[in-house]
């Protein structure tokens, strides 16, 4: 069997005993597609090179909900009604905190760093195709599923408006 076969041939176990499949091309590097999306790779990679997130950039979205879950999960928002879409002063100081943890610059921004601090705890939990999974959050505290659907991740902040993509510039996950 050739190496390129050997390689798909694992890549494919993996992927059936609940691993990553596919290459490691991290999501693109920036907002113009306008939501959070999924790589083609590991999803340890998938939020590399997003957007930022900050009190003056996308501070009222579904993106912001789900920094917002990321920091619940490991403790450093307390509440599950503090994930309301809106990147205000709390959000900024629990993100400072959470960067100070992880030994990243504390400056209240969520940019590509602290992205791609955060996806290093991403665990793939089922595997529909290669564009549609789920996926958990593994945070020190709680963990947080989120759907990637067509490579958009996903997020659910209330069970009644169910899973939104988590989009830059809509707030339409927090009802």
């Amino acid at each position: 069997m050739s190496v390129r076969k050997s390689a798909a041939a694992a890549v494919m176990a993996l992927a059936i005993a609940g691993g990553v499949a596919a290459e490691t091309t991290p999501a693109s590097a920036n907002t113009s597609q306008g939501y959070i999306s999924a790589g083609t790779g590991v999803v340890t990679t998938d939020w590399a090179g997003e957007g930022n997130l900050s009190t003056s950039s996308h501070a009222h979205s579904n993106a912001t909900a789900l920094w917002q879950a990321v920091l619940w999960a490991d403790g450093n928002l307390t509440r599950t009604s503090q994930i309301d879409c809106r990147f205000g002063s709390a959000t900024r100081d629990a993100t400072r905190a959470w960067q100070r943890a992880h030994s990243l610059a504390r400056d209240g921004i969520v940019g590509n760093k602290t992205f791609s601090k955060a996806d290093n705890k991403l665990k793939l939990d089922s595997l529909s195709s290669p564009s549609t999974y789920v996926v958990h959050y593994d945070g020190s505290q709680h963990d947080v599923w989120f759907k990637v659907v067509n490579y958009r991740y996903q997020i659910r902040v209330k069970t009644s408006v169910g899973y939104k993509t988590a989009y830059y510039n809509s707030a339409s996950a927090c009802g």
